[in-house]
């Protein structure tokens, strides 16, 4: 029996409705943020595109050393071993790039003009400054993990170079990280992490601890917010990379793409807001720097993972560098 033209049409019509309902796989999105490291080689902070091949000269967006313009002193003895760095924006909207060297600068830079340091101090060596972070008032928040470790506040807006600070003792401490939500100050050290009130005036804080949670694993590394969930944070250890559960006080290990996050020694990890992709450093075998490597991983999606390799580099730790959001 033959079919009339009217029926198969309709037919056809179905079946290319059928296709065009089928719905479309979504693409993972490539990271376009920035990123900063900390690249001990050259004695640099470095922001790089992820778009492009880090072999290229044009993948690197800018770059800060302490030079003679600098006003941060000699840093002949300061510098060196930069460890931290991120993007931050004040009241005013002015964003500066705040870093830390082992050696014993902090410095607040102003982004992207350079030139004078907003504020500097230096520490000495022996302190081994890792965490830095700009506070509302203009005050600078700072972790230094040897001798008798402490998490400090500095009255960076004082001067520029206003030393005065207000301190806890943390054994260990590696980070700190402002959480503007819930207006506290986050800090990691080996065993703990721990939440403190900032209080006092911008001439005179003071610094209370209001809880502390034990670690899932030990020696506290990095800190930071999981990017697109206000109530959890990024937790690395020497022997793992954890979430944290503000609301609960609880640890979550069933976050996306865990198993493959969760590594030993990993120096830094992060989302980006934009594409929800994680980054992570960690230590490369052959590296000449032992706690360095020379690329960054970027997990994208639930199953590709992008290798951004900086050729003869040493990077410590990297951060995603949102302009927009800082």
């Amino acid at each position: 029996m033959r079919r009339s033209r009217l029926a198969v049409a309709g037919v056809a019509a179905c079946v290319l409705a059928g296709m065009l309902s089928t719905p479309a796989v979504a693409q993972p999105r490539e990271p376009r943020t920035p990123i900063i490291v900390t690249e001990q080689a050259t004695d640099q902070v470095v922001v790089l595109d992820p778009s492009r091949d880090w072999s290229k000269d044009r993948a690197q967006i800018w770059a800060w050393q302490p030079g003679p313009d600098s006003d941060a002193g000699d840093t002949s003895q300061s510098w060196g071993l930069p460890d931290d760095a991120r993007l931050r924006r004040d009241a005013s909207g002015q964003r500066y790039v705040l870093v830390t060297d082992s050696y014993g600068l902090l410095a607040s830079v102003p982004y992207p003009q350079k030139g004078p340091v907003a504020w500097s101090v230096d520490v000495g060596r022996t302190p081994n400054p890792h965490g830095i972070e700009l506070l509302p008032d203009g005050n600078i928040a700072v972790a230094a993990s040897n001798g008798s470790s402490w998490v400090r506040v500095y009255t960076a807006s004082q001067g520029r170079h206003s030393d005065t600070y207000v301190e806890t003792a943390l054994p260990g401490a590696h980070e700190v990280w402002w959480d503007a939500a819930a207006k506290v100050l986050w800090a990691v050290g080996d065993h703990l992490l721990v939440k403190y009130e900032v209080g006092g005036t911008a001439a005179a804080p003071t610094l209370t601890q209001l809880a502390s949670y034990g670690l899932p694993t030990n020696w506290g590394h990095d800190l930071g917010p999981v990017s697109g969930d206000a109530n959890q944070l990024w937790v690395t250890t020497v022997y793992g990379v954890h979430q944290f559960v503000k609301s609960t006080g609880t640890w979550n290990n069933s976050f996306p793409r865990q198993r493959e996050l969760y590594g030993i020694n990993i120096k830094s990890v992060g989302t980006d807001l934009a594409s929800g992709t994680v980054l992570q450093t960690t230590p490369k075998v052959g590296n000449p720097c032992t706690w360095c490597t020379d690329q960054v991983d970027l997990f994208i999606g639930d199953s590709q993972i992008k290798e951004k390799v900086l050729p003869g580099a040493q990077i410590y730790r990297a951060r995603w560098f949102d302009e927009s959001s800082s």
